[in-house]
């Protein structure tokens, strides 16, 4: 006798859809209804409604438009395996760079793996009301391809590194293809370069060092980097936590030893922009080009 199993599993499991018994693609504007296959194949069933809709994908990138056509089934496969890792947004509800400016402590756990964040949204954000739009008025401003915000206390001593080693990158542009050093940006670390003393982490302690606060800078800079989508060629976590970006943001610097670098991944230049007025640090990359 024959037995049909329904199964419905609306957990991500990867990049594509995976189906044993060659199950067609799920309907795209509403959630699936369960399914039913044979008893002796499994087929693993995602609802990407929550961050895909084929209008809107159709709509919003031109080159579907002429490489795919309005086809829901293509749109919804290329999305799955190729526009997710691309960072392409699927629907309106969703904004990739929304959800991970508005919840760094995803950016310190998936970085760069930019399907890890619609994996997540799916199965767990959405249910939990995380953001994933911007706020009006609040989004990237065009051409700001990764941009965060951290804050510090101007009466403390660390500020004058913090501000000092902004400034140090501020303006700076990286070619294709271009490698960029931290450490060699903001200059070495002494009283004659224009830092002071100031906390700092040594082995798990907090100690006094010239310069102490330039870390604060890096790792801004690392989660602006996270959201441009830029894998760091470089990038160590300190000693101890840090109380401006979440565990795993943070970017450890020690002059001759420990750096935050990355190599240009665009096929045009791309510029460092700081600022650091009032207590408030704010680090991003734009395209220069």
């Amino acid at each position: 006798m024959k037995h049909n199993l329904r199964v419905t599993l609306p957990v991500l499991t990867g990049a594509a859809v995976l189906s044993l018994s060659a199950a067609p693609l799920l309907p795209v504007n509403a959630a699936p209804a369960a399914q039913t296959i044979s008893a002796g194949a499994v087929s693993q069933i995602t609802d990407y409604s929550a961050v895909f809709d084929t209008d809107y994908y159709y709509q919003t990138y031109p080159d579907l438009q002429a490489s795919i056509g309005n086809d829901p089934a293509a749109l919804l496969s290329h999305f799955i395996k190729t526009g997710m890792a691309e960072g392409r947004n699927g629907n309106a509800q969703f904004n990739l760079k929304a959800y991970m400016c508005q919840n760094p402590d995803l950016m310190a756990v998936y970085g760069t793996d930019l399907p890890s964040y619609y994996r997540h949204y799916i199965t767990n954000g959405k249910a939990e009301n995380r953001k994933a739009v911007f706020d009006a008025g609040k989004g990237l401003a065009e051409g700001v391809l990764g941009s965060y915000t951290t804050t510090f206390d101007t009466t403390e001593a660390r500020a004058t590194n913090v501000i000092l080693s902004a400034s140090r990158i501020n303006g700076l542009v990286i070619p294709a293809g271009g490698r960029f050093s931290y450490s060699t940006s903001v200059g070495t670390r002494t009283t004659a370069n224009g830092y002071v003393e100031a906390p700092s982490f040594a082995s798990g302690r907090v100690v006094t060092s010239v310069g102490g606060g330039i870390c604060q800078v890096s790792s801004t800079l690392y989660a602006a980097m996270v959201v441009a989508d830029i894998p760091a060629a470089s990038h160590y976590l300190h000693s101890l936590p840090v109380d401006y970006v979440p565990r795993g943001l943070d970017a450890a610097i020690v002059e001759g030893y420990k750096d935050l670098s990355f190599v240009n991944p665009y096929s045009y230049p791309i510029m460092l922009q700081t600022s650091s007025d009032n207590g408030v640090l704010t680090v991003s990359i734009v395209k220069a080009g």
